[in-house]
């Protein structure tokens, strides 16, 4: 057996879906012989941080991040933390040797995930970041098709992430909607977006851009509540400063042109992540909202015109370590898990590829500064004109 200490920074949603998927990797990936220990929690709220200690079983608790950081046996931190201080605890762990799993975008702003990703060319440590809906089984059925070469030359890819948890109005003002603590839907949900495109097609030459800010101004949240959490009409407001929406059409290095489009505040959408590929030889779509299916037309193989519905099933990569039938669903923090089996893999085995570590993370910030270049000179921008 392999034990390795794990410490989680900042207990919010974020937070409990890590710490979960610690748990449920235990379980699911009994058979590698790893075993990760929850050590420590940190958050600000001390009651939140008391709470989540007794919840996931970590040894203890701190108020303080430092002292995840800071601890002998942590060897694996975690941070979900607000973007704004995500680049302050990555340099403390590079000082302290640590392994790194943080959440996306690895800074409040885009150059500092392309500094984070320069300060670890040369760590000798694994670093991680929460890319998740790539993990999905059918996302990965659609990476195989693509580089097997089944789907044939890609001509359009059309990617959308409509997360409209600010939909209402009323929806509570939180660091997620201040400039000084870090972009909006760019980095919130465009990263995931550009994530997902550049794991399936490869890199993004251009890009021309449009960012747009609707609801103005929000009812102050109160003390540890999340953007989830509604305000009252009489409320405190204050004003929004980052963006709601961001569209971007975008033209591929491998000839593919598309359209990307992200927003927080659309009515109607939920948790919209999705994107559509039409190729030479066959298409696809897929959706987060039904993560478990997938629309796939193969040229080939098919007697008359029309997508094909396919279920996520053992026969898809990962779907067999959660349940071995054939449609029964995995869920969102079962794409956690799989991220920290990714992430454990690569600790323990160098060679183990898995795209998702901070390279990737400034590969994606390279496009953001693109669109939002773009989007203030009103032109299509090439990527290495930017950061």
């Amino acid at each position: 057996m392999k034990v390795i200490g794990v410490g989680v920074i900042g207990m919010g949603w974020m937070g409990n879906a890590h710490s979960s998927a610690y748990i449920n990797y235990r379980l699911k990936f009994s058979h590698t012989g790893i075993i990760p220990k929850l050590i420590i929690c940190a958050e600000a709220i001390e009651q939140r941080a008391k709470e989540a200690k007794e919840r996931f079983g970590f040894e203890k608790y701190s108020t303080n991040w430092s002292d995840v950081v800071d601890d002998d046996e942590v060897e694996i931190v975690d941070i979900t933390a607000p973007n704004a201080i995500h680049l302050e605890i990555i340099e403390y762990c590079i000082k302290k040797g640590k392994h790194i799993n943080c959440e996306k975008p690895v800074g409040a702003f885009l150059h500092e995930s392309v500094k984070a990703y320069n300060l670890v060319k040369d760590y000798p440590k694994q670093t991680f970041v929460g890319f998740n809906y790539r993990w999905a089984p059918l996302v990965q059925y659609v990476k195989e098709l693509l580089d097997s070469g089944k789907l044939g030359e890609v001509y359009s890819y059309k990617g959308r992430f409509f997360s409209c948890y600010a939909a209402d109005e009323l929806s509570c003002y939180s660091w997620r909607f201040e400039r000084e603590n870090g972009l909006g839907a760019i980095t919130d949900l465009m990263s995931h977006a550009v994530d997902m495109a550049l794991y399936l097609l490869g890199d993004i030459k251009s890009v021309s851009a449009v960012m747009r800010t609707f609801i103005k101004e929000r009812p102050l949240a109160k003390e540890g509540a999340s953007h989830y959490a509604k305000g009252c009409k009489d409320d405190i407001k204050k004003d929004v400063t980052n963006d709601d929406y961001v569209g971007a059409r975008i033209s591929f290095r491998n000839g593919a042109e598309g359209f990307i489009d992200v927003s927080r505040c659309f009515v109607g959408p939920t948790s919209e992540h999705s994107f559509e590929i039409h190729a030479q030889k066959g298409s696809v779509k897929w959706n987060f909202e039904e993560m478990n299916t997938l629309y796939l037309y193969l040229k080939d193989h098919e007697s008359i015109d029309g997508y094909r519905k396919i279920y996520s099933s053992p026969s898809h990569p990962f779907h067999g370590y959660f349940n071995p039938s054939n449609g029964t669903s995995l869920g969102y923090e079962d794409l956690k898990t799989l991220e920290i089996a990714h992430f454990l893999a690569k600790i323990f085995d160098k060679n183990y590829i898995h795209y998702a570590d901070f390279q990737s993370a400034a590969r994606v910030s390279k496009v953001l500064d693109a669109i939002m270049k773009s989007s203030e000179a009103k032109k299509e921008l090439f990527i290495e004109e930017c950061i």
